[in-house]
């Protein structure tokens, strides 16, 4: 299986002294949208430098517990956010077979679990 790389725009904030010295990366997401939903980032559970080697890019990978409201009902999972700090960009890795051929019709649908990997 193949997976894509699926830009997001996150909502992020500089890291204090204090989480800079548990991590590396000089900012971390708030939040992201997810076509016409809002992700929210609950907390960062880890972040290192790294490889993208599914599709490529490099730069910090966060692991990060997330969560969304769907029909009423709040949602979560952990999911890995990428930041690649050489293109300046914010993106998730997505299973192709999970991304119908128009990705705007699959980012309006509810269940946002089955895309976040």
């Amino acid at each position: 299986m193949k997976y894509v790389k699926v830009p997001i725009f996150p909502i992020t904030k500089y890291m204090t002294a204090k989480e800079r010295n548990q991590m590396p990366a000089p900012m971390k997401p708030v939040s992201f949208m997810f076509g016409m939903n809002e992700v929210l980032v609950d907390d960062v559970l880890d972040c290192n430098r790294g490889v993208s080697r599914k599709v490529g890019g490099r730069g910090f990978r966060y692991v990060c517990k997330v969560s969304w409201c769907c029909d009423e009902q709040w949602r979560s999972k952990e999911s890995i956010v990428w930041y690649d700090d050489f293109l300046l960009e914010w993106f998730v890795e997505v299973l192709e077979p999970r991304v119908p051929n128009e990705w705007e019709v699959a980012t309006t649908l509810n269940d946002i679990g089955n895309y976040l990997d």
